[in-house]
C-alpha cells in the first residue's frame, strides 16, 4: 500500500501541473523574452542534475546570504546541515518552511544548521516572504557553486541532509510532513 506521503505527492504534482500548465504554455508579454513554454521565468537557468549519492562527501561552497553576510565552508564544520531548495511561490515549500524553521529554532543549540537556497530572482520578494512569516533561518540564492556541490534534482522543495562529517545522509524531494521532519532529529 502506498504511503500517505507518496499519494499526496503524486496528487499534488498532478494538481499543480494542471493548474500551472496554462500559464507555462502561453507566455505573456512579461515572460516571453525570459522564459520557455515549459520553464517559468523565476527558475534559474541551471539545468537539472542528479544529487550526489548518499554517503558522498560534500564540498560546501562559500555562501553569500541575501543579507550580504558571507559564510565560509568551515562555518558548518562539525554541524548537521539541512539545505533546502525552495521558492516563495511554491505551495509545498510554504507548508514545509514553518516545520523546518521550528526544528531549527529548537535544535540549533545542538549543532543543527538550516540554510534555505531560494530560486526566486528578486531579493525583495524573498525578504518580504521571510518577514511575513517571521523566518530567521539563513537564506542564500541557489547558484552554480551550490549546483556543483549538491546537484539540482527535479522538484520543489528539496532537502539535503549533510552530516557532521560533511557526507550526504539523506535527500528528500517534495513536501515533507510533520512526521518526516521529526525523523530528521535522528541525525542530530
Amino acid at each position: 500500500m502506498a504511503s500517505r506521503r507518496a499519494l499526496l505527492r503524486t496528487g499534488g504534482v498532478i494538481a499543480t501541473a494542471g493548474a500551472l500548465a496554462p500559464a507555462w504554455l502561453k507566455p505573456n508579454a512579461a515572460t516571453a523574452q525570459t522564459a520557455t513554454p515549459t520553464q517559468p521565468a523565476a527558475l534559474p537557468r541551471l539545468p537539472e542534475r542528479p544529487a550526489p549519492a548518499i554517503g558522498s562527501s560534500i564540498q560546501l561552497p562559500r555562501t553569500t546570504l541575501i543579507d550580504g553576510q558571507v559564510l565560509e565552508p568551515g562555518h558548518w564544520r562539525g554541524k548537521l546541515l539541512l539545505v533546502q531548495l525552495w521558492a516563495t511561490w511554491c505551495p509545498f515549500c510554504r507548508k514545509q518552511n514553518p516545520l523546518l524553521d521550528r526544528l531549527w529554532r529548537a535544535r540549533r543549540q545542538d549543532g543543527l544548521e538550516l540554510l534555505g537556497l531560494s530560486i526566486d530572482e528578486k531579493t525583495d520578494v524573498i525578504n518580504r516572504y521571510l518577514a511575513e512569516h517571521d523566518y530567521r533561518f539563513p537564506v542564500a540564492r541557489f547558484d552554480s557553486a551550490w549546483w556543483s556541490a549538491i546537484g539540482r534534482p527535479k522538484g520543489l522543495p528539496i532537502l539535503w541532509v549533510i552530516g557532521r562529517d560533511a557526507r550526504l545522509k539523506q535527500i528528500e524531494v517534495g513536501e515533507m510532513f510533520p512526521e518526516d521532519i521529526e525523523l530528521l532529529e535522528r541525525w542530530i
